[in-house]
């Protein structure tokens, strides 16, 4: 007899198989997203043109910065010209001495000019205020001083060139007009100073052997007395040592 059973399915795998290699179902492969590149790229050049335009700014900014304080350093530190030394003609010069009270510029014999210590006292100076002799060793700078310097080192000017301009008890307004004056030239060879000295009220003007006494002021004797006697102007200077600063 035929057996007319039927044969029962086989049983179907749980749980999902791999396909196989070469399988039209297989998964593929997963391709980058072309349009983020695309923005990411933008992205990162906008951020570096904005870095350069930031560096640049700041470069300028630093420039700008170091010229202008360049330029303020300079101006800071820029000298005013020194006034000219204008000549002074004859007939101004007679009649200045005359408003002064000034019998003109006396020149006296050489006095000596050596050095001696800050304990000694000159014993041959012949004129007051004097005009050579025996002096210290230093010099003092030139200018403007307020208080009484030493003769000793004043003397020492002279020998190198200096004019130095000595006053006692005139008006404020007429040391004003001295002060201007030697201010007006700083860094020459000047001094100007009060001093107790003087025999009597007034202005005396100096150089190494000369000597004006003046009664006042009188910008036209001051300035020819210097076109003389200062250096390196001088005209009629007898400093022995004018290169000497």
């Amino acid at each position: 007899m035929a057996d007319t059973r039927k044969s029962k399915p086989k049983p179907r795998p749980t749980g999902g198989q791999q396909p196989r290699r070469g399988s039209g179902t297989a998964a593929k492969t997963r391709q980058p997203d072309k349009g983020k590149l695309a923005k990411g790229a933008a992205a990162r050049r906008l951020e570096e043109k904005r870095r350069r335009q930031r560096t640049l700014l700041w470069t300028g900014v630093a420039v700008a910065t170091l010229v202008a304080l360049i330029g303020l350093i300079v101006f800071m530190g820029r000298e005013e010209p020194q006034a000219e030394n204008r000549p002074v003609a004859p007939s101004a010069l007679e009649a200045g001495r005359q408003a002064a009270g000034s019998e003109g510029v006396r020149t006296l014999p050489e006095a000596g000019r050596d050095h001696i210590a800050a304990n000694q006292q000159p014993d041959n100076w012949n004129s007051n205020p004097p005009t050579s002799g025996d002096h210290l060793q230093t010099p003092l700078p030139p200018g403007v001083y307020d208080n009484e310097q030493d003769m000793r080192a004043l003397v020492h000017n002279l020998e190198h060139g200096y004019v130095v301009i000595l006053y006692k008890g005139i008006p404020d307004d007429q040391i004003e007009q001295l002060r201007d004056f030697v201010e007006a030239r700083d860094g020459s060879k000047l001094v100007l100073a009060p001093y107790s000295g003087l025999e009597q009220n007034g202005v005396a003007l100096t150089a190494w052997r000369n000597l004006e006494l003046l009664q006042r002021v009188n910008m036209d004797v001051v300035q020819a007395f210097v076109n003389d006697f200062m250096i390196p102007i001088a005209t009629r200077s007898s400093a022995p040592e004018p290169n000497a600063i």
